[in-house]
């Protein structure tokens, strides 16, 4: 339920004259009754069947809230049903949009983790931070992909799930579609009620995040991940995947993939990443990146002349492991498991040397920018 892979949208598409309206007709009905908020689309000669795997319909009482998912089992027989277990039938849909979420359940407000990671510096994403009913969120656009030029538009998403849920239903009570198990008891503690067998989320401090994959481009990681042969995500290579239990451990190998390319890219110490820097420069990158002042010096370095100077260090800063305890424990929690991924990050993070914050004028000060000249500064 936390801290585990989920499914928050799911669109599959299909053309309109491949399928016969008696089978059309069909489909429909089975999507509403096994996902009563799905909706059905008609445009430009497809049809688009769009709907949350997290609120599927499991018993008789359905709950309606999207943080426990279903079974590989459950959704694999709802998919088949939907298509009316017809082979030839499923071979016409594709799967065009995925959202794929994670709910961590973290020692301190989400707000605070999200405010550190809009303070972080990104290369390939832009950031947009906002504040909606006294809570902030964080949208992180990517513009292209790391490896070519090709546009590679994604969003991903940071907000506070607890705020969220209280919001669409106006109390903090999740009663639960299935009993927990003894891990995740053990996780919620006190929050989760045995006997009524729901969450009292005003307890927990959650953090989603949500990762956002929208077309054929940018669904290619999981088809991939899934088969190396194909280039379609279509409904038939999801359904085997349920089928043989493998679709919700590739989706969080791509989730974890695609943080770790994007959001978690920094990979080196404060010392490893200045030690061939000259002195004037690796303190203006340990104090930058222990002060999150970089967004201050931008604009005094541009007045002085010295943008190619802010440039090169803003580069550096971007690779250094943020002194932050939010930060470390976030990463922890998220990649635990990966253990071929940055293994040194929790041994090197507990290097990082700690530092007061500088405000705009202390830096505006420092020799850096109003001494030392940027071909002269050893």
């Amino acid at each position: 339920m936390f801290n585990d892979i989920k499914v928050d949208k799911c669109r599959l598409l299909y053309k309109k004259n491949d399928v016969s309206y008696e089978d059309r007709m069909a489909m429909s009905k089975k999507l509403k009754l096994h996902f009563p908020l799905s909706t059905i689309c008609a445009k430009s000669g497809f049809i688009q069947q769009t709907f949350t795997p997290t609120k599927l319909v499991r018993f008789i009482s359905d709950y309606g809230h999207n943080l426990q998912m279903p079974k590989e089992k459950q959704l694999y027989n709802a998919l088949n049903s939907i298509t009316l277990d017809k082979p030839q039938l499923q071979e016409k849909l594709h799967v065009t949009v995925i959202h794929v979420t994670k709910d961590i359940i973290l020692t301190k407000p989400a707000s605070e983790y999200i405010d550190m990671l809009a303070n972080k510096q990104y290369s390939y994403l832009d950031t947009e931070y906002t504040i909606s009913t006294g809570k902030p969120s964080l949208c992180l656009h990517c513009r292209k992909s790391i490896d070519s030029e090709v546009p590679c538009s994604f969003l991903i998403k940071f907000y506070d799930k607890v705020a969220e849920f209280n919001n669409q239903h106006r109390h903090y009570e999740c009663q639960l579609y299935e009993t927990l198990s003894k891990r995740e008891k053990e996780l919620l503690g006190n929050a989760y009620n045995s006997s009524k067998n729901y969450v009292d989320l005003s307890k927990l401090n959650i953090l989603r995040i949500e990762i956002e994959f929208h077309g054929k481009e940018k669904l290619f990681p999981i088809t991939k991940a899934l088969s190396a042969d194909c280039s379609l995500l279509t409904l038939p290579l999801m359904l085997e995947s349920l089928k043989t239990e493998t679709f919700y451990k590739t989706l969080e190998q791509v989730f974890n993939n695609t943080l770790i390319k994007y959001v978690f890219t920094a990979d080196k110490t404060i010392e490893t990443a200045v030690a061939e820097l000259s002195k004037v420069r690796g303190l203006a990158c340990k104090l930058l990146s222990e002060s999150s002042q970089a967004k201050y010096y931008k604009p005094i370095a541009e007045e002085m002349g010295l943008l190619n100077q802010f440039s090169e260090i803003n580069t550096v800063i971007k690779k250094i492991i943020p002194n932050s305890e939010l930060y470390n424990e976030l990463y922890n929690i998220l990649f635990s498991s990966v253990n071929d991924i940055k293994e040194s990050i929790t041994n090197e993070i507990n290097d990082i040397r700690s530092c007061n914050s500088y405000n705009s004028i202390e830096i505006k000060n420092l020799e850096l920018i109003n001494e030392v000249s940027v071909f002269d500064d050893s």
